[in-house]
């Protein structure tokens, strides 16, 4: 999600805000990036984009490049792999991600990757996605299940297409998971 903070005359205002809601482009007054109008006083130690009614249609161009950029890349992440090269992964492409210690790897078919991230934050990063949580190291991309099977002590055991690995699904996130599938 982008986020703005908007400083410009009343006169202007409305037809800012709506540009931006059509974009999703959210307004908030603590952001670091200011769209300010010519003649305003940018605050030190924030970013400004400059624009005036004449410049308005430059501001819009700029603004759906912006937001045509991050369409693109939505629904990817960035790993690397172990020789230090960096890829742009699809989601679909992806198994499970693992974090180990305070390190997090994603699983393809035939490669691992690391993972900038930790896994809450892609958790919340991958909300609304066919990702999943299923215990404390690993959320799993449902789409990659082959099977699942009934485990000890209330827990599940997910098989992969293509993969000779194990994932179980303990009793805590049991639930969500059940509710994800619709069983």
């Amino acid at each position: 999600m982008m986020t703005v903070s908007l400083h410009c005359s009343e006169k202007i205002r409305n037809i800012v805000e709506e540009l931006l809601h059509n974009r999703h482009i959210h307004i908030r007054e603590e952001s670091d990036v200011w769209l300010i109008e010519r003649g305003l006083t940018l605050e030190k130690g924030k970013i400004g984009i400059v624009f005036d009614m004449e410049s308005l249609h430059v501001l819009i161009d700029y603004l759906d490049a912006i937001v045509d950029k991050k369409e693109i890349v939505k629904d990817r992440i960035t790993g690397k792999n172990s020789k230090g090269e960096l890829k742009l992964l699809a989601y679909d492409d992806i198994y499970y991600f693992e974090a180990v210690n305070n390190d997090v790897t994603c699983k393809m078919k035939d490669t691992t990757y690391a993972i900038k991230e930790k896994l809450y934050q892609l958790e919340e990063r991958l909300d609304n996605t066919s990702f999943i949580r299923v215990n404390k190291s690993y959320i799993v991309n449902i789409v990659k299940i082959d099977r699942i099977i009934p485990w000890f002590n209330s827990k599940l055991l997910l098989t992969f297409e293509g993969l000779d690995e194990e994932v179980d699904v303990t009793r805590t996130y049991l639930q969500q998971f059940k509710e994800m599938l619709d069983f």
